[in-house]
């Protein structure tokens, strides 16, 4: 029997099948954009690779939160009101269903893989993210627990509004679309991350701004979870990860600046399992 994790994204959906501890497959495909067709999608691409029958269960992540097995909040995703839990039991054919927020099951999965019992992980993709493990446990009180990118950075003039209608949300300056808008405002292109990172690399004043000014507000945003937490492992995962130590030595500097006294000293890397976090979540689960 095989267990599926399923990491829906706002740009592409992920899916890791195991056979016992083994990852058998791994493959992805597009988002679709009416939401009504993403249950359908998912059903009909794992039934195109497997039967049915064979599988356990499944781990699916979203990027909301899931309130009585209804989409209650997602800001950039085209599934709020979908009552996935209702609509993949019937779609797969299987009661053995597990739907929760995407960062918690990657936070849970890279603690499980790190045998780490506490953990801060923000995934810095389309938005940012946040999962938070407690002894081993996924900390999520009312579904909401977590919601790391909207906790407030910015306030005063040019404050950015958030996807979520709010403004000065941390995910409004810190996410793979956040960190290239001063830059295309100023130079009239529409370049995408790393592109960005690629610029700076080659020594652009401008792109090189960005990127530490969007250090700066992770930093900012992980200086308040450890201030409440007291955790000192933050993992980072998401597309922006990618960019590997060019990021996050920015990220380090600028953390004991905001840092709360006697916390200085964190522990802030890249996430082990990387992009597969979602998946792997299945192994832990089910």
């Amino acid at each position: 029997m095989y267990k599926c994790g399923i990491d829906i994204g706002g740009t592409n959906i992920k899916f890791g099948v195991f056979d016992g501890e083994k990852k058998i497959s791994f493959f992805k495909i597009k988002t679709p954009q009416e939401k009504g067709d993403i249950v359908p999608a998912i059903a009909n691409e794992i039934k195109s690779r497997f039967n049915l029958e064979d599988m356990l269960g499944y781990a699916i992540a979203i990027p909301g939160v899931l309130i009585d097995g209804v989409v209650a909040y997602a800001p950039n995703t085209n599934i709020v009101g979908l009552h996935l839990m209702s609509d993949f039991k019937d779609a797969l054919k299987n009661d053995n269903i597990i739907i929760e927020n995407d960062a918690n099951l990657q936070a849970l999965a890279e603690a499980r893989y790190c045998k780490i019992d506490d953990l801060i992980l923000l995934t810095i993709g389309t938005g940012l993210g946040g999962g938070i493990v407690i002894d081993g446990h996924i900390h999520n009180k009312n579904g909401y627990a977590g919601e790391i990118g909207h906790i407030k950075v910015h306030f005063g003039n040019n404050t950015r509004k958030c996807t979520c209608g709010k403004m000065g949300c941390s995910e409004a300056y810190v996410s793979c679309g956040a960190i290239v808008k001063d830059y295309n405002e100023a130079m009239g292109t529409t370049i995408n991350s790393k592109e960005l990172f690629d610029l700076a690399r080659m020594g652009d004043k401008l792109a090189y701004k960005c990127i530490n000014d969007c250090a700066r507000y992770t930093a900012i945003t992980i200086a308040d979870i450890v201030a409440v937490l007291g955790i000192k492992t933050v993992k980072i995962a998401g597309g922006l990860s990618n960019a590997g130590e060019f990021f996050l030595r920015r990220i380090r500097a600028h953390y004991p600046k905001y840092s709360v006294a006697n916390m200085e000293k964190i522990s802030i890397t890249r996430a082990s399992l990387k992009y597969e976090a979602g998946v792997y979540a299945a192994l832990y689960v089910l």
